[in-house]
């Protein structure tokens, strides 16, 4: 099966997850905006239910 090819991210995208992060307060050293930018494209979800799928896998799904 071939895999899908990596979605690029633009920099407006970067811009929109930084903020979404900073108003959640959470800061730039602990989560990469283009990182985060780039796992929301990948599953074609938006900034808040990434955030919510983050917060499962980093606890072990006790969220």
């Amino acid at each position: 099966m071939a895999k899908a090819a990596i979605k690029r991210v633009a920099a407006a995208e970067i811009r929109a997850a930084k903020s979404f992060l900073k108003r959640r307060g959470i800061d730039s050293d602990e989560v990469s905006p283009r990182k985060f930018a780039k796992a929301a494209k990948e599953l074609d979800k938006s900034f808040n239910e990434t955030l919510k799928i983050l917060a499962r896998e980093l606890s072990g799904g006790q969220v």
